[in-house]
């Protein structure tokens, strides 16, 4: 039952978006380094897509999905959806700040990992499932764009995993 919760929750940002959207902009961005706090850096490669749904020219609807080698370099991702509140500040500079649900999910560590004790996201009990996954009510970035000249847009973002993680990517939008 609460599967089907969150994917009607899912289905709802996705559909209302498209119905009073003005107009649509997709990003694609790629994962690099990254860091857990107070701890390490690491590289983790991957791509996200966004579908981004214009409600008004400061109001996003959000839906994401992304693919990337994690931490423990297993495969790891998530799908989002949300709103985002679109600031323009300069002539070519937006500042977008999102939240939403999130479902991440990644390889099992507890399968991989010998020395691993679980954690705030995925849990702190043993089990043997192929993978972890987790429901985050509230998920989200911070993103910057900037538009040059010619009318490329490069990205650049982060996603604050707090306690844990901060993930940081960078991107072309289109």
């Amino acid at each position: 039952m609460k599967i089907l919760a969150n994917f009607i929750l899912f289905a709802f940002f996705l559909i209302f978006g498209d119905l009073f959207a003005n107009d649509v902009d997709y990003n694609i961005r790629f994962y690099g380094y990254s860091h857990h706090l107070e701890k390490d850096w690491f590289f983790h490669p991957g791509l996200q897509i966004d579908r981004d749904s214009y409600l008004a020219d400061w109001f996003i609807s959000r839906t994401s999905i992304a693919v990337y080698r994690d931490s423990g370099r297993l495969i790891a991702g998530f799908f989002h959806a949300g709103f985002r509140i679109n600031a323009r500040k300069f002539d070519r500079f937006y500042i977008r700040l999102g939240v939403g649900p999130t479902f991440i999910w990644r390889q099992n560590w507890w399968i991989h990992k010998h020395d691993y004790d679980g954690n705030t996201f995925y849990g702190e009990s043993y089990h043997s499932n192929r993978f972890e996954h987790a429901f985050l009510w509230i998920g989200g970035d911070i993103e910057l764009e900037w538009r040059l000249d010619s009318g490329k847009r490069f990205i650049i973002a982060t996603v604050p995993g707090y306690p844990v993680i901060f993930a940081n990517s960078i991107g072309i939008r289109f």
